[in-house]
C-alpha cells in the first residue's frame, strides 16, 4: 500500500505527456514486471477522435502492431469494454491470438498480463495493462496483488490522462492523399471515380479511404466525411 501511495503521488506531480512512460517504466521496475500499458479511447476530450495511448512496449513492436493492424484481432485490446479485470491466459483461445501472443513475447512484451478495464465519468473507456515475464508459478503468486496495484492507481492515471489531454490536444493529421479521397467520396463521389480523378487505382483508393477512417475512429466512411469536415480538416 505504501507502494501504491508512492505511485498516485508521483501521478499527481507530472506536468506533460512526455514524464508519463517514464515513470511508468519506473513503477514496472520496483513491482518487478516487464511493462505497464495505458489506453483511453477517442472519446476522453470531445472533437478529438484518436487515442490516448502510454505504453512501455518497444517502439519497434509499437509499429508493427499498428502497421499489421493486430489491434483488431487482440483480445487484450478488444477488452476495453470488459466490465472486470482479467488475466491474459483466459482471452488467448485462437490459434491467432496464441500466435499474436508468442510474437509479442519475442518482442519484450511479457509472457503473462493482467488488464483492468476502466469507464469514465464521460462513458470513455480505457485499459489499464500490466505483464510479466514470470514463469506461470510465480504469476499465480503475485497476480493478485499486481491486479491491486494497478487497479488502485488506474483512477489517478486516467484522470492524468483526461487532464493532459484537456490542456494539450493531439490533432488527427490525414495525408494528402486521405483528405483528397475523403474530400471527393463526400461530395457524392465513388471510389472509382475518386481513381480516375487523382489517377491512381481504386484499390488504392479505397485504401486511404479505410486509412482515414480509421484515424478519425469512425464506424463507416461517411461517419468518417462529417467527422472531418467538423474537425475542419476537409470541405464538402
Amino acid at each position: 500500500m505504501i507502494a501504491l501511495e508512492e505511485f498516485v503521488r508521483a501521478f499527481e506531480n507530472v506536468t506533460s505527456g512526455s514524464e508519463v512512460e517514464p515513470l511508468l517504466v519506473d513503477i514496472a521496475g520496483q513491482v518487478g514486471a516487464a511493462n505497464i500499458a495505458y489506453m483511453a479511447d477517442g472519446k476522453m476530450v470531445r472533437d478529438q477522435c484518436d487515442p490516448t495511448r502510454f505504453v512501455t512496449y518497444s517502439d519497434e513492436w509499437e509499429s508493427r502492431y499498428f502497421e499489421r493492424e493486430y489491434i483488431k484481432i487482440d483480445p487484450v485490446a478488444l477488452g476495453v469494454s470488459r466490465q472486470l479485470p482479467f488475466d491474459w491466459n483466459t482471452v488467448a483461445s485462437s490459434a491467432s491470438t496464441r500466435w499474436l501472443f508468442l510474437e509479442a513475447e519475442s518482442f519484450g512484451v511479457g509472457r503473462q498480463g493482467i488488464s483492468v478495464p476502466l469507464r469514465g465519468d464521460a462513458g470513455e473507456r480505457a485499459l489499464i495493462t500490466l505483464t510479466s515475464f514470470h514463469s506461470d508459478r510465480e504469476w499465480q503468486a503475485r497476480r493478485w496483488r499486481y491486479q491491486a496495484l494497478i487497479a488502485g492507481f488506474a483512477p489517478y492515471l486516467h484522470h492524468l490522462a483526461r487532464t493532459l489531454r484537456e490542456a494539450h490536444p493531439k490533432p488527427i493529421e490525414l495525408s494528402q492523399r486521405q483528405r483528397q479521397c475523403l474530400e471527393l467520396y463526400g461530395r457524392g463521389n465513388t471510389p472509382k471515380q475518386i481513381a480516375a480523378w487523382l489517377g491512381i487505382s481504386d484499390t488504392m483508393v479505397r485504401e486511404h479511404l479505410h486509412r482515414a477512417r480509421q484515424k478519425l475512429r469512425s464506424a463507416t466512411i461517411p461517419s468518417a466525411v462529417t467527422a472531418a469536415a467538423k474537425l475542419n480538416i476537409i470541405e464538402v
